[in-house]
């Protein structure tokens, strides 16, 4: 055997299938990764959204899993108490439809699916706490979900209304919200009608200014989540104003008001109409047995089939009538007229709407088409527009010759006393009139919320249901704490289209209050409901006393790293907080926010840079590389290819790639291994040059290893143990087996099969036995610690520039003194300063000489 080289004999060829075999059963035979409840240790809860049971996992299900997986295994070798749980969010459409599809029941296709993507996750080496496992269809977890739902009742947050919701034709249920996406439902995107239906709420809304001011106090969040749901939360500080509804005359006020909602109180003197949306009582009312109401029905008709998003959308042709009657404008006396038109819509501010058509520009093509006056009441003081009316306090209407409506900025004009202040919002002219319409009873000072109560009504099957009765006599009464849970009956002939509200054995009950026969509720809660805290569940799963102990969730809450997707940054992640927050104020919760650290990773693409979806038929199984190549290369290859944070395109040439690797760094520790010598310990200072150099980057890797690790950032991570890989296979082509230190050669094989622990579990576990020896498992081993004084570089790298320019690159002692690095440079670029007038040299030590010569 030649000097240097490794007889590859001495050690087993890498059977990725043997190996993650082997460790999956001792890992389950001993409960590896059971949860120690070690209270000596500082807790890390590490958490990855869970999976919807449609079918089995994909490469994207793959990618979310890997990652929290690699932060769990880390932390447990970084001395914490971990816990890492997984579970089902297991109620839900697809699988009504898939049971209805199929001719089976919805609970026998959920839990056919659960126990093959369980399969999966074991074949994955994931390092769940399987005995924390549930599925929200489960009686025992759903139960509380009914339990937290009369709670919320009981402190007035949960309640049922009559009001207009999103309906989705093809799913046949209503929609929160924040479940209209773009103006279509978020799950099969088909455009929502409006419909008139009476619904169960919780009052989300009692939390909006916490949700809100908390986003700030959440650093381990991504900017853009935290803004979407500033945006979504839609704080407006502004004025409520009263405009007295007039008589039939128009002219007399009356007793009953419409009030509207503004920021831009300073506009009031450009107000040329009352704008109702088609959806409002108010405005039918109003119409009632009128020649307007033809026309106002057709109009309300039309609109039902239109979105919310289109409506508000500034490019669509707005659509109107008149209802014939007014109101008075407070601050001038002056008659309104009230119209209905389409883009105003119910759940905005009061649902009545001021047009200003001057400085809106929604409001002025509304009225152009209209015919409506446009009222100019505000403008900078260079226009010409201030020079005719910059004196007019009276309002006088002209025509006007405008395009599009003028930026409502500058200073008021034709507004009474308030002519000439400095308009705009949070102005001095807002300040004004909001004072006088205070002082003169018709106005007050307000705060609006976008956000609207979170509708969790649901008309299909398979939900948790709605744990309440009604009772012709008592009213909505809840279901006895002893009767949880109300069960779904799981008879229905779904394939013929039977709900709960068509299922007498469901609905048919007596009132507990009363005892005569009542009605069971038969809507289900939307499915957010459940997840929105199972994270607290999984704390204390097997409880049978609450939904979970304050004890338990005093130890692991809040959740220190949740990972999940960018998409439910205002489903999820703000029905989760509400949840937390509600929780908390029940006197169960000690956290005001779940989760400290949020990671939204990035997709994963086919080859072609599409998404990947079942519908697409592009969609990569983890079995595809888990067949050929094993387990830990598709682990390998997920962290490694990008940041997880970012979306790629997935490449079959970076898993072969992957593969290689590990292959390689097997050969190098099996190599290293050979000539280990565990029982010395490490001098430093007593390598020689080479065993020097690796002990370097031993210690500049790890370090690096060790912070990309910290910072989630796994693919740089990866690339740290890469150059160490490099470096030790080197060494050990260049120095033969006998000539090695035997303890670096220990230091490295230990070192590089631990940090590659969290992301290659079997091929580490096997090594860490049979290569270095070692009893019980790699992750009961403390995480290595590394030293910078050993990772500086008794070299550097210097530039050379003559005169801006790089013309060489030197190596000095990293000590070397400002003299010592010019005379260096001066050698190096010596043929190009030959002849010349140096004028000036640069040192920047460390980085840089720079030779002006001329």
């Amino acid at each position: 055997m030649s000097e240097g080289k490794t007889d590859n004999s001495s050690y087993p060829a890498y059977d990725a299938e043997a190996i993650e075999t082997k460790w999956q059963r001792v890992w389950e035979d001993e409960g590896l990764y059971k949860t120690d409840e070690d209270p000596a240790k500082p807790k890390r809860y590490v958490l990855e959204m869970f999976p919807y049971p449609s079918g089995d996992l994909h490469m994207g299900h793959a990618r979310n899993y890997t990652i929290g997986d690699a932060m769990a295994r880390q932390a447990r070798m970084r001395g914490f108490d971990v816990l890492h749980p997984m579970g089902f969010d297991a109620f839900g459409l697809p699988a009504e439809n898939a049971a209805i599809k199929h001719h089976t029941q919805a609970s026998r296709w959920t839990h056919q699916n659960i126990a093959q993507t369980v399969k999966t996750m074991r074949r994955m080496g994931f390092s769940y706490d399987y005995d924390r496992m549930f599925n929200t269809c489960d009686p025992e977890y759903y139960r509380w979900g009914q339990w937290m739902f009369i709670k919320m009742w009981e402190r007035g947050l949960a309640y049922r209304a009559t009001s207009p919701v999103n309906w989705c034709p093809t799913c046949q249920t209503v929609l929160a919200n924040e479940q209209v996406v773009d103006g279509r439902c978020w799950r099969c995107g088909s455009v929502p009608e409006k419909r008139e239906l009476s619904q169960w709420y919780l009052r989300i809304t009692d939390y909006a200014q916490e949700l809100l001011g908390d986003l700030d106090r959440l650093d381990g969040w991504p900017e853009n989540v935290k803004a979407q749901q500033r945006n979504w939360i839609g704080r407006s500080e502004g004025a409520e104003i009263d405009f007295a509804l007039a008589a039939e005359d128009g002219v007399t006020p009356t007793d009953r008001k419409v009030t509207v909602f503004t920021t831009r109180a300073d506009t009031l003197f450009g107000v040329s109409f009352m704008l109702l949306p088609p959806e409002s009582a108010l405005a039918a009312e109003l119409v009632a047995g009128t020649q307007c109401e033809v026309a106002f029905k057709e109009l309300r008709a039309a609109t039902e089939k239109v979105s919310s998003v289109e409506r508000q959308g500034s490019e669509r042709e707005k659509h109107g009538v008149p209802t014939g009657r007014y109101v008075i404008n407070p601050v001038n006396g002056r008659p309104v007229p009230i119209w209905v038109a389409d883009y105003v819509l119910m759940d905005y501010g009061t649902g009545a709407v001021m047009g200003v058509p001057c400085g809106d520009q929604r409001d002025f093509d509304f009225a152009k088409k209209y015919g409506l006056e446009i009222a100019p009441i505000i403008c900078e003081k260079d226009d010409p527009l201030y020079a005719e009316l910059g004196d007019e306090r009276e309002l006088r209407i002209r025509s006007v010759d405008w395009d599009r409506a003028m930026v409502a900025e500058g200073y008021l004009v034709q507004s009474g006393e308030f002519t000439g202040l400095k308009g705009g919002k949070h102005s001095e002219a807002v300040d004004a009139v909001v004072k006088w319409l205070g002082e003169h009873g018709c106005g007050r000072e307000t705060v609006q919320f976008r956000l609207r109560d979170w509708l969790i009504s649901r008309q299909r099957y398979w939900g948790n249901p709605i744990p309440m009765i009604h009772c012709d006599d008592c009213g909505d009464v809840p279901v006895p704490e002893e009767d949880l849970p109300v069960l779904l009956p799981d008879d229905l002939d779904l394939g013929a289209g039977e709900t709960l509200a068509e299922y007498a054995p469901f609905y048919e009950t007596t009132c507990p209050r009363c005892g005569r026969p009542a009605r069971r509720v038969t809507d289900t809660m939307d499915t957010f409901t459940c997840s929105s805290w199972y994270y607290l569940r999984y704390a204390d799963p097997h409880n049978d006393n609450l939904p979970f102990s304050r004890e338990a969730a005093r130890r692991w809450m809040p959740v220190d790293n949740y990972i999940g997707g960018i998409e439910h940054a205002i489903l999820h992640l703000l029905y989760s907080r509400f949840w937390t927050k509600v929780m908390r104020d029940l006197g169960m919760l000690d956290v005001d926010e779940p989760f400290t650290n949020l990671l939204c990773q990035g997709m994963v693409k086919d080859e072609h840079g599409d998404t990947m979806s079942k519908s697409k038929g592009n969609v990569v199984p983890p079995s595809s590389v888990i067949e050929p190549y094993g387990a830990d290369t598709m682990r390998l290859a997920i962290l490694f290819i990008a940041p997880p944070e970012k979306d790629f395109d997935w490449d079959p040439e970076a898993v072969a790639g992957a593969n290689r690797f590990i292959k390689r760094a097997w050969r190098v520790v099996w190599t290293l291994a050979r000539s280990a010598d565990r029982g010395v310990v490490l001098d430093a200072a007593a390598l020689g040059p080479q065993a020097r150099e690796l002990n370097r980057v031993l210690h500049e890797m790890g370090l690096r290893c060790t912070s990309d690790f910290d910072r989630g950032q796994f693919n740089t991570a990866i690339s740290a143990v890469m150059e160490l890989v490099n470096a030790a296979s080197k060494y050990a082509n260049e120095v033969s087996a006998e000539r090695r230190d035997g303890a670096l050669c220990w230091r490295v094989a230990h070192d590089i099969v631990a940090m590659l622990a969290p992301i290659c579990p079997h091929w580490a576990e096997e090594l860490h036995h049979e290569a270095l020896g070692l009893a019980g498992s790699v992750y009961n081993e403390p995480w290595p610690s590394f030293d910078a004084e050993q990772a500086k570089s008794d070299t550097i790298e210097i530039a050379v520039q003559v005169k801006g320019k790089v013309r060489a690159r030197i190596q000095v002692a990293a000590d070397s003194s400002k003299d010592e690095l010019e005379a260096a440079a001066r050698e190096a670029v010596s043929s190009q300063i030959e002849g010349k007038d140096v004028r000036k040299v640069i040192v920047v030590p460390g980085r840089l000489v720079n030779i002006v010569a001329v």
